[in-house]
């Protein structure tokens, strides 16, 4: 009665540690990329992009202006030529200054399209030598390259056939409408060139959307791994918490009435309480550091950390270990092992588990069985949203060996989980 009492007494003090230690040491919320810094830095990217290429619109207005000038309107012409620049100029000037209030890109692209509209429509054509074309007509193959930087093909698209019908109408404003050969010939080229834009825009939002997942599980994995230390030593905590001292705790209170009475009974119930202290503390010890596989080899250890898992888990274990030659897999193994029966000690409830090890058709296969209330759908990816990534490293470690690692459902009842690893590695000699 008095040993339940302190075990219970010493039980509550422990938990309560560790919850404080626990609460006390947790990592606070990191700065990390994230899908939405992605998009922004890419926007950001865009409109600088963006403006170069407004820029060189620019640049074709004024030399066509200057070389060859427009037969109508030229003051106005050049006026909105001037005010077109400026705009552009203050535009890059807000994009590469990082400026965060400048309007979606979409919404510039408009305004380009209706100063190249103006200008080609009340210029009346220009001064160019028969057989060239003004580069004011070049200037509108470059709004589909402007619209390419957008984060949606939709947009690219949409401003492809808007240029084509804003370059007819513009023609046909100009007093050019019999050139329809030609003007055919240039919108079909201009759609040519905004189908190709419109893929492009595409691949670019995928790979956006792409590398903002990716960044999303890496800040995941991050913070899963540096709390990793943590969940350790929490384990570690419990174990011994719940098996080697209180083994310790009971023989020293048998010693304490073993003082009171003189009994030889108490000090023989007192040493076997330390012995089986001792002989747990060995088993995590040996979980954590395995000496045991240096000393009897991967067969060896993994039926002895089998049969040191049935006392923690209350269940009967079968174990089947054929010969295995030496790989260099051996402490992943090993590793795997251990987690595998680990989880089935604290979750599946189980009462028969079968370990099988075997090495065939050059591979290194683990089999953990059990007749537990097995796994739910999605349980692993619910483990490590919560923060236990055992299985989920363990996973990345066996596949980064090229090896496979598999959880399946086990008739009627359980969960059956294999590891198969190569038994030598792929790395070319000379490697580390």
């Amino acid at each position: 009665m008095t040993v339940a009492l302190r075990r219970v007494t010493v039980g509550g003090f422990f938990r309560h540690a560790r919850s404080r230690r626990h609460h006390e040491g947790a990592v606070p919320e990191r700065v990390a990329p994230t899908a939405r810094t992605v998009a922004d830095a890419q926007s950001l990217s865009a409109a600088r992009s963006q403006t170069s290429v407004r820029l060189l619109i620019v640049a074709l207005l004024v030399v066509q202006l200057s070389l060859f000038p427009p037969l109508e309107n030229e003051g106005a012409c050049r006026a909105l030529v001037i005010g077109y620049a400026l705009w552009a100029v203050f535009l890059t000037w807000k994009a590469w200054r990082g400026d965060r209030v400048l309007p979606r890109l979409w919404q510039l692209l408009p305004i380009d399209l209706v100063v190249l509209g103006a200008l080609l429509a009340m210029a009346g054509g220009f001064g160019t030598p028969p057989g060239i074309r003004p580069l004011v007509d070049d200037a509108f193959f470059l709004i589909p390259v402007l619209a390419a930087f957008q984060a949606s093909p939709w947009v690219t698209a949409v401003m492809t056939g808007a240029s084509g019908l804003a370059y007819v109408l513009a023609v046909q404003g100009a007093g050019a409408g019999g050139e329809w050969g030609r003007t055919a010939l240039i919108v079909l080229s201009l759609l040519l060139l905004g189908a190709v834009c419109t893929v492009l825009t595409r691949i670019q939002r995928d790979r956006v959307r792409s590398m903002g997942v990716l960044l999303e599980r890496s800040r995941d994995l991050l913070g899963q791994a540096m709390n990793a230390e943590e969940h350790e030593r929490r384990d570690l905590a419990e174990a011994l918490h719940d098996e080697a001292l209180q083994d310790v705790l009971a023989a020293r209170q048998d010693l304490d009435e073993a003082r009171e009475s003189d009994g030889t009974e108490v000090l023989d119930r007192a040493d076997r309480a330390l012995q089986e202290a001792a002989r747990r503390m060995r088993s995590i010890v040996g979980e954590l550091h395995p000496t045991v596989l240096e000393q009897l080899g991967l067969a060896g250890a993994v039926q002895s950390l089998a049969h040191s898992s049935t006392q923690r888990g209350g269940f009967d274990v079968s174990v089947h270990c054929a010969p295995i030659p030496p790989s260099p897999f051996e402490p992943i193994a090993f590793a795997a092992a251990r987690e595998l029966l680990r989880n089935v000690v604290k979750h599946a409830e189980a009462t028969h588990v079968e370990v099988r090890l075997e090495a065939r058709q050059g591979l290194l296969r683990l089999l953990v069985a059990d007749d537990g209330r097995g796994l739910p759908p999605g349980a692993l990816e619910e483990s490590v949203r919560s923060g236990h990534i055992g299985l989920a490293s363990l996973r990345v470690r066996v596949e980064t060996a090229g090896g496979r690692f598999l959880l399946e459902p086990r008739d009627p009842t359980g969960t059956t989980a294999t590891v198969e690893l190569p038994l030598e590695s792929s790395a070319p000699a000379g490697t580390g």
